[in-house]
C-alpha cells in the first residue's frame, strides 16, 4: 500500500474524523474523504479552518506526522507521534558523534553530495546548450568543482568544529561556480541576479518556496529515523534552527528543487508575483500552485539507488535511515547522487 501525503490549501476548508477516515468539507459540503491508515503526512495551510481534536488524534496513533505551513510553505508547528523519540541509542550516538572524527566524515559525504548533485545538475542542462553560448563557461565550472570536490576529500580533523570553516569554504566557492553557470542557463529566458534568499526576484522566491517544501519532507523523515532534527554538524547550533534538517538537505537541494524551478523556466513559464496580506510581495497562487505540483511529481519520480528504482521520497526515507544506521553502527554513509 502506497503511503499518501495529503496538501490542504485553500480557504475555509474544516477537516473532521467519520469513522476510520478524513473528511474535508467546504462550505459544509463534503468534497474528499481519505482513509486515515493510508495518510503518511498532512500538510495544512494557514488558510483553513478548524480541524477537530478527534481527527488530531487518530492522525498521531496512525502514526501520521502532520505540519501546519504558513503561505510560504514554511512549517509551524509540527505535530508527530511520541514513538519516534523511541530510538534512544541513535540519538545518543549522534549527539556523541558531534565530538570525534564521525562528524567530519559525515559532513564531508553531505558536502560531497551536494556539489556532485550541483554538476550533474548543469550536465543535464548542458545536454540542450552544447555549442550555444556560454556552455563553454559551464563546462570550465564543472571542471572546477570537480577540483573543489578533490580539496574536500583531503579534509582532515578531529572533529567538525576543526574543520568546519574549511569545509564551508569549498562549498561557498563550489556554490559561486554553481550559481553563476545557472544565470548563464536562465540568461535567454528570465533575469535572474544571483541567488539570493532574501531577494525578492521571481527565481529566488521559487527556490525559497521549493526549499520550504523540501525542508517539510526531510523533517519528516529524519524524525521517522529517530533521529534528533535540532542536532546538525555542518549547520551551527542556534535556537529554533533543525540544524540536521539543514545538514541532509544539502543532499537533495540541487536535484530535487533546483532542476525543477530551471526546468519550468527554461521551458517558458512566467512566474508571477502577488501581494501578500502583510503587504509584502511573493509568488502568485498560480505560480505556487504550478511549481508545487511540479515538486511533487518529482518527489514520484524514480531513480537509481543501490542498483535499483525507488521513488525520489523514498530515497530520502531510506537516506535518513542509512545515516541512523551510521551514528548506531558505524555503518559508512553515502549521499545520494542524481541521475543527470
Amino acid at each position: 500500500m502506497m503511503l499518501k501525503e495529503i496538501i490542504v490549501d485553500d480557504y475555509g476548508i474544516s477537516l473532521s474524523k467519520k469513522s476510520e477516515r478524513m473528511v474535508l468539507r467546504k462550505n459544509g459540503k463534503v468534497i474528499a474523504e481519505y482513509a486515515i491508515k493510508e495518510l503518511n503526512d498532512l500538510v495544512i495551510s494557514s488558510k483553513c479552518g478548524a480541524v477537530s481534536i478527534s481527527l488530531l488524534e487518530e492522525l498521531i496513533q496512525n502514526g501520521t506526522q502532520i505540519h501546519f505551513v504558513d503561505y510560504r510553505e514554511e512549517p509551524f508547528v509540527t505535530i508527530y507521534t511520541p514513538a519516534h523519540h523511541g530510538s534512544v541509542r541513535g540519538r545518543r550516538e549522534q549527539l556523541l558523534s558531534f565530538f570525534d572524527e564521525r562528524s567530519v566524515e559525515l559532513s564531508k559525504r553531505l558536502i560531497h553530495a551536494k556539489i556532485q548533485n550541483q554538476i550533474n545538475v548543469l550536465k543535464y542542462f548542458l545536454k540542450s546548450r552544447k555549442a550555444t553560448k556560454g556552455s563553454q563557461k559551464i563546462e570550465s565550472s564543472i571542471v572546477s568543482m570537480k577540483n573543489y570536490l578533490q580539496k574536500l576529500s583531503e579534509i582532515t580533523g578531529m572533529n567538525i568544529d576543526e574543520v568546519r570553516q574549511n569545509i564551508l569554504t569549498l562549498e561557498a566557492h563550489a556554490a559561486k561556480q554553481y550559481w553563476k553557470c545557472i544565470q548563464i542557463v536562465l540568461s535567454d529566458k528570465w533575469p535572474f541576479p544571483s541567488r539570493n534568499k532574501n531577494s525578492n526576484d521571481e527565481v529566488n522566491m521559487m527556490l525559497n518556496y521549493g526549499y520550504a517544501i523540501l525542508r517539510s519532507r526531510i523533517s519528516s523523515s529524519i524524525l521517522r529515523a529517530g533521529l534528533e532534527p535540532y542536532a546538525g554538524f555542518i549547520h551551527i547550533d542556534r535556537s529554533g534552527r533543525p540544524s540536521l534538517v539543514l545538514d541532509v538537505m544539502e543532499i537533495f537541494r540541487p536535484a530535487i528543487v533546483d532542476r525543477v524551478v530551471i526546468s519550468l523556466v527554461t521551458r517558458g513559464y512566467q512566474p508571477k508575483l502577488d501581494k501578500m496580506e502583510d503587504g509584502s510581495l511573493f509568488l502568485d497562487i498560480n505560480t505556487l500552485n504550478t511549481l508545487r505540483t511540479h515538486l511533487l511529481k518529482r518527489f514520484e519520480k524514480r531513480d537509481d539507488y543501490r542498483g535499483k528504482k525507488f521513488m525520489i521520497k523514498t530515497i530520502i526515507q531510506l537516506q535518513t535511515r542509512e545515516l541512523a544506521s551510521y551514528f548506531r553502527n558505524g555503518t559508512p554513509f553515502k549521499g545520494y547522487i542524481a541521475r543527470w
